[in-house]
């Protein structure tokens, strides 16, 4: 097997009849033969799906003799889904994509070509325009901004979900035992030499998305708190700040109070003061509780996904 690609499904099996006629005509002619089989695998992970995804995807084991399905035993998200899907493909080189083709299957080859020709182990798609709203636009520079800042590394904005893996970086992907997976920073921290390439975005076929915003947001502070200890460090910065400012407010209270300088009309100022430094000390305390929550998943120790059937 040369090729396998990898797509997590949630709902939305309905698009994969499409996905797989233009997948394999892109194979087609980048392989110069209608006989794509024994390079190719498409391997679709229902990740728990509330519908009838499952029975959709194995029809179409019928109609596309390389797919193969995944069936997860419940809802384990997006990322997990992906990773039970690497670790089950048997190419050579290995991408992964979303079946809703805002990532064209035709872009494919140029990631492909840039992989063979720069001897790289990681190729992936990168935005030159971003079809999204402006407020996923905004949010998405806003938090890389951040991610950099706290992590030290440097994730470039508008990459795809679109990437092509060689053997080296799937081997080393599935050596990893964290629960969470942020792969922007999973990039970064594996090393290895990647590149990124400018592919096209399109609109989703369906104009739908169950990725929404309490999705993005549980993803964008997991991968915070996965890839970096610093926001510890700034509270504790924080909390200096407010006790040097508390001894220098209680020390010019006492100094008014020798001159008989009595400050009681700004009593409402200092229950102000008190209910900031209260809501800081226990934004800082939920902080603290969310990387002991983290602590506590990885003890546990438990599996990132289980499988409960394959069909081919």
């Amino acid at each position: 097997m040369k090729y396998s690609i990898v797509v997590s499904i949630y709902n939305d099996a309905y698009l994969a009849d499409a996905f797989c006629t233009e997948v394999r005509r892109v194979f087609v002619e980048f392989l110069g033969s209608q006989e794509v089989e024994q390079n190719l695998e498409v391997i679709f992970v229902n990740d728990g799906s509330k519908n009838d995804a499952l029975n959709t995807l194995i029809s179409l084991t019928q109609k596309f003799n390389f797919i193969k399905v995944i069936d997860l035993s419940r809802n384990f998200g997006q990322h997990a889904a992906i990773a039970s899907g690497i670790y089950a493909a048997e190419g050579e080189i290995v991408l992964r994509m979303n079946v809703d083709m805002q990532d064209p299957p035709s872009e494919i080859p140029k990631l492909l070509e840039t992989m063979n020709s720069g001897n790289y182990d990681l190729v992936v798609g990168q935005y030159s325009v971003r079809n999204s709203p402006v407020i996923n636009r905004l949010t998405a520079y806003l938090y890389f901004m951040v991610f950099k800042f706290l992590t030290g590394f440097d994730a470039p904005q508008n990459t795809s979900p679109l990437r092509a893996m060689n053997r080296k970086f799937v081997n080393a992907y599935n050596a990893l035992t964290e629960k969470s997976r942020f792969p922007q920073g999973l990039d970064q921290w594996l090393g290895f030499r990647h590149k990124y390439v400018e592919i096209q975005h399109v609109s989703r076929i369906d104009k739908r998305s169950s990725y929404n915003f309490y999705s993005r947001t549980k993803l964008a502070i997991n991968g915070l708190l996965y890839f970096s200890d610093r926001p510890l460090t700034m509270v504790i910065v924080l909390g200096l700040f407010f006790a040097i400012l508390g001894f220098l407010l209680g020390s010019g209270f006492v100094i008014s109070k020798l001159f008989g300088i009595d400050y009681l009309p700004g009593y409402v100022s200092l229950v102000s003061l008190g209910l900031i430094g209260f809501g800081v000390q226990l934004g800082c305390m939920g902080l603290v509780g969310l990387y002991v929550a983290k602590i506590f998943t990885e003890v546990q120790n438990r599996p990132l996904f289980i499988v409960r059937e394959i069909y081919k």
